[in-house]
């Protein structure tokens, strides 16, 4: 059974970060930062209440700019925060309506994006190629 090697790993790290970079320029814009972005998509994707700490350590960023990113997300009217009632001194952060409506039209406009490149560029074999290479790219995002 043939291994990977180095080579292989590096291009095809490269090819999945152009294309990462390709969907943030075809989507970028809108009334918030790109950094702001990450961090109300992050409120989002918890499902629950979360705290400003929680985010930085899920995000490996830093508390000024977490920090920074709440007062903007808090300004557009993205996010609520409020105090822990079992803990007086947590903040507990969660997306507005509004701030989820934001996230589900820059999904889309990913996924428009990406839909219509896929369309004009692959032909019908390398739709079907491309669907199993996301299956297989999702196991190895799943690996324990």
């Amino acid at each position: 059974m043939a291994s990977v090697n180095d080579d292989d790993v590096r291009v095809l790290r490269q090819q999945v970060n152009a294309l990462q970079r390709r969907l943030r320029r075809e989507t970028s814009g809108g009334p918030i930062s790109r950094t702001a972005r990450q961090v109300l998509f992050a409120i989002h994707r918890a499902n629950a209440p979360i705290t400003p700490g929680e985010l930085t350590t899920e995000l490996q960023m830093t508390s000024s700019n977490v920090a920074a990113s709440l007062r903007e997300l808090d300004a557009a009217h993205y996010i609520t925060r409020d105090r822990d009632t079992g803990d007086g001194r947590r903040i507990l952060l969660r997306t507005t309506p509004t701030g989820a409506d934001a996230v589900e039209e820059h999904r889309r406009g990913k996924d428009a994006w990406l839909a219509d490149a896929i369309n004009a560029t692959l032909t019908p074999d390398e739709q079907r190629e491309l669907q199993h290479a996301g299956i297989l790219l999702q196991r190895l995002a799943d690996r324990p």
